[in-house]
């Protein structure tokens, strides 16, 4: 250790160190070192130091770097840190050593970007208060793990989520803008959403929330129901008769509208799931998007549409199926068997009035027509197996509805027959009017 009487900021910047030295201090002020060290890269640096005793341990402290800093303004620096150790020692104050090491414990401690996104997905497998504490679906949660693999994990994953910045969550929003990809941004910032929500639910974050201010570069803003309507339902049926469509597929497209199922719903149905003689077909649990078990009510119509899928069982060499709606190979029906079809109908029948629809579009289809023949808002939801989303009516109505929704499958089904054998088409007023 050098000692010195009177350093100028020239005296500073010439200091060296001896050849073969990594470092060496130097008292350049009562109680105020300079630092010299080695870079790795080359050069010198100069830190402004000076030495404490904590728990009977001399340690060296830093005041800043030279010459960020200088010789006057470290002098300054040194008299505060001087009195706060005065005050430790009489037991006025923590002595900010310890201080200094319990953040750093404290901030090790915290958890990352990535191990509170882990837990969240842990709780979500848990239950959820949006689902009345049944677990959140699978496939929800591979979007979610997906949104933040691509676009999160990489950037911020190793991150402090206490020290998370505003900045950085942008970023990864951006990532998928920069690609060209709005909705997958639109995913992304959901995910971040949900996620800091839990951070700050279970107290990993305490500052201000730091999605504040950041908005959503797609907000969900749904389109107009892409629902056809009578003339449209009977252009469709028109066309699937006149088809060369594998008879499966057929039958499937009219008995989703009959039914309002879903695609999967029906494409997966099972014999041993219809009771006939009671008119209903019992979809589980697993396959139901809420995760629990429904029932619907079978019309006439769709009675008759079972009559001629039991045709396709097979019999002979060929497999007997368990499936309603059958593939050629006796097992599942394809997936897009139905997508596929339905784009093919609607290019062939453009010119006599057919609707471009998509699977689910049946659904809304069918949801449709139960407003347009005078169905009760609230039982045509649970027609389609929604939860109720008025809480006053969840909370005092313990009604089950289970006629009312069953006269609304026989009158959806009437309705079509009608429209099948040249019934009168039900025409909006508005449409009337116009």
């Amino acid at each position: 250790m050098t000692r010195a009487t009177r350093w100028t900021d020239e005296k500073i910047k010439a200091s060296k160190l001896a050849a073969g030295k990594a470092e060496r201090r130097v008292l350049v002020a009562p109680g105020m070192y300079l630092h010299l060290r080695h870079k790795t890269g080359g050069g010198v640096s100069r830190h402004w130091q000076y030495r404490v005793q904590v728990d009977g341990k001399r340690r060296w402290l830093s005041v800043g770097e030279y010459p960020a800093v200088s010789l006057a303004d470290a002098q300054a620096e040194l008299l505060k840190h001087a009195k706060v150790h005065e005050a430790a020692k009489k037991g006025q104050a923590d002595h900010p050593v310890l201080v200094e090491r319990s953040a750093r414990k404290a901030n090790k401690a915290q958890p990352s970007v990535a191990e509170v996104f882990g837990e969240w997905i842990a709780d979500k497998r848990l239950g959820s208060t949006r689902k009345r504490g049944e677990p959140v679906r699978e496939r929800t949660i591979a979007i979610l793990t997906e949104n933040f693999n691509a676009d999160v994990r990489g950037r911020i994953g190793d991150a402090k989520i206490a020290h998370i910045t505003p900045a950085a969550l942008q970023d990864c929003i951006d990532a998928a803008r920069r690609r060209g990809a709005p909705g997958t941004a639109a995913h992304v910032y959901r995910t971040l959403r949900g996620l800091v929500t839990f951070a700050i639910k279970r107290g990993y974050v305490t500052a201000a929330d730091p999605m504040r201010g950041i908005e959503n570069p797609r907000p969900y803003r749904p389109q107009p129901p892409n629902a056809a309507n009578d003339a449209e339902i009977v252009a469709l049926l028109q066309s699937v008769d006149a088809s060369k469509l594998w008879p499966a597929t057929r039958l499937a497209i009219e008995f989703q509208l009959l039914t309002g199922a879903r695609p999967g719903e029906v494409r997966l149905a099972e014999w041993s799931e219809i009771q006939q003689d009671k008119a209903t077909w019992g979809i589980p649990s697993e396959r139901f998007k809420s995760g629990r078990a429904f029932k619907i009510h079978l019309s006439d119509a769709a009675l008759a549409i079972l009559k001629s899928a039991k045709t396709l069982r097979g019999t002979g060499k060929r497999k007997k199926s368990d499936f309603v709606f059958p593939g050629a190979n006796g097992g599942a029906l394809e997936k897009m068997a139905v997508a596929r079809a339905l784009s093919r109908l609607a290019e062939r029948g453009k010119d006599d009035g057919a609707k471009k629809l998509r699977p689910h579009d049946l659904r809304r289809t069918f949801r449709t027509l139960l407003s347009r023949i005078g169905i009760a808002p609230h039982v045509a939801e649970l027609c389609l197996g929604h939860v109720e989303r008025e809480t006053m009516r969840r909370v005092y109505d313990g009604h089950d509805y289970s006629r009312e929704c069953a006269d609304a499958w026989d009158r959806a089904g009437a309705h079509i027959a009608a429209l099948r054998s040249g019934g009168a088409l039900v025409i909006p007023i508005s449409a009337a009017a116009a």
